[in-house]
């Protein structure tokens, strides 16, 4: 029987892919083990690059989507394709250290799933790739993160990836564990590199998305967390902005924007010694960040409603349309 699956998710990644296979190929191992690579449906070579792999690694496949369907379904495609004992979930844009298995399956003696923390977090990569300030590991706001992970394979008989997800899989998957009694836990010393190759637009993008999908997680499991209070400070800003009708009042928002950048910044990244202008342009950046994030946080209930209206309509329609 193969050991362990190593599953790299990926979309457009051509960049970043290899050094992630390199990665587990280096890996300190003795068992069996296999590399599958779920491309989900890339517009530049990354799935070539995968093929042309094997020549380095036999133990490399690849298992191909004909239409980008998003995190959940690539996750949950790997799994179904996984024959190990164990299954590592890697994304394409994390390069493990060698001692990561080996490090991870010890763990796996007291629990069902274990992770790395990755340097830098997700949503301060554009901050790091602009300013290059030194990051500090942050625990993922759940027990493990999506991005590196090892689980026993007979977890998956009892949870799954939502495929329906197309962000905030792991997050689900985190709570399914929970819910199903299984226990998963990050390793403290234990860290990944993270290399994300997103611009100011699309971090823009992404950060909005992620509002959104924090939006769904508050609705969905009724936790309240820090992003949560953030939001609600906000809001109230905008609310009171509104109420106000002044010009100065519109800077409110802003504002708060820029307080949770400041915290988000002093939390992710080791600032002692950096110029203070450094620093504040940092911020600033910062705070267009947070805003898209927030404002994606706020659209989320009115793409909700809107997306409902037009199911619903669309429904109607084609009641209708059956009618003699």
């Amino acid at each position: 029987m193969i050991e362990a699956s190593f599953v790299i998710i990926a979309f457009n990644e051509q960049e970043r892919v290899e050094r992630a296979l390199q990665s587990i190929s280096a890996q300190q191992m003795t068992g069996d083990y296999e590399i599958v690579v779920v491309d989900d449906c890339s517009s530049d070579a990354t799935a070539a690059i995968a093929e042309r792999y094997r020549e380095i690694d036999p133990a490399t496949r690849v298992v191909r989507h004909e239409t980008n369907l998003g995190r959940g379904a690539a996750r949950a495609s790997g799994v179904r394709a996984a024959a190990g004992r164990y299954v590592a979930m890697v994304d394409a844009d994390i390069e493990l250290p060698p001692d990561w298995y080996a490090r991870c399956v010890v763990a796996l003696d007291s629990c069902d799933a274990v992770s790395g923390i990755p340097i830098p977090d997700g949503d301060a990569m554009f901050i790091y790739r602009t300013f290059g300030f030194e990051p500090k590991p942050t625990h993922s706001t759940k027990s493990i993160t999506g991005n590196n992970a090892l689980f026993r394979s007979e977890v998956f008989e009892r949870v799954s990836f939502e495929g329906s997800l197309r962000n905030g899989e792991d997050i689900a998957l985190s709570h399914a564990l929970e819910q199903a009694g299984l226990r998963a836990a990050t390793i403290d010393d234990l860290t990944v590199r993270h290399e994300e190759g997103k611009g100011f637009w699309k971090s823009l993008s992404w950060m909005f998305e992620s509002g959104q999908g924090a939006h769904r997680q508050l609705l969905r499991y009724r936790v309240i967390r820090a992003p949560d209070l953030a939001f609600l400070a906000w809001f109230a800003s905008i609310a009171a902005a509104a109420r106000v009708r002044r010009f100065r009042a519109a800077a409110l928002p802003m504002t708060v924007s820029a307080a949770v950048s400041a915290a988000h910044l002093q939390r992710k990244f080791r600032l002692d010694g950096e110029p203070p202008s450094r620093v504040l342009a940092a911020i600033g950046a910062g705070t267009l960040m947070m805003s898209a994030y927030l404002g994606g946080r706020l659209a989320a209930p009115l793409t909700t409603v809107v997306g409902g209206g037009l199911r619903a309509a669309r429904s109607s329609g084609d009641r209708g349309a059956g009618r003699t």
